[in-house]
């Protein structure tokens, strides 16, 4: 069917517009960090939104109230987890990926490259990314928990490497 009719036009019109400032709203109720570096847990709950606002604007099934709801009850759950996982480092074990040393001491540690399903090209295009002509410049590359690679050149690297704490740093005689 190519068109009902005005009113329930119009209708579909304001469902999709409540829907779309309640969500600005929750989202600017619970601050721009929400948006800055999504994680997976952040990327599911991004699509599941948009999958209720497409619901509330096309189906009739669904009420407007009842949609505006399951929007912000989504959004709770999301910062739920946010602050729980700030909090527990048992709940941020679960919740977030932990971060991957995949060069060490300008060498590639190839049994993760292996293990996380990850390519040499990948760990190249970051060192390149940071500025650097090859990897034996490199004290470590970290592929990090939001997905970013991190690359510590070796010159920048002294005797403070706080920074590589919990990180599974290999024992410089084994590997």
């Amino acid at each position: 069917m190519l068109f009902e009719n005005w009113h329930a036009t119009l209708d579909d019109a304001i469902r999709a517009a409540v829907g779309y400032l309640v969500i600005v709203a929750a989202l600017r109720a619970v601050g721009e960090q929400a948006l800055a570096k999504m994680r997976a847990y952040d990327l599911i709950i991004t699509i599941t939104l948009g999958s209720v606002i497409a619901n509330i604007a096309f189906s009739r099934d669904t009420a407007l109230v009842d949609g505006i709801a399951i929007m912000i009850t989504f959004v709770l759950l999301q910062e739920g987890i946010r602050w729980a996982q700030s909090r527990s480092k048992a709940v941020r074990r679960i919740v977030i990926e932990p971060p991957r040393l995949v060069v060490w001491d300008g060498r590639v540690l190839p049994d993760r490259v292996r293990r996380w399903h990850l390519t040499i090209e990948e760990i190249r295009a970051a060192v390149r990314r940071a500025g650097l002509a090859g990897i034996s410049e490199v004290q470590a590359v970290v592929l990090e928990n939001d997905g970013d690679w991190s690359v510590v050149r070796r010159r920048d690297c002294g005797a403070d490497r706080s920074a590589f704490e919990g990180l599974d740093v290999p024992d410089q005689t084994a590997e």
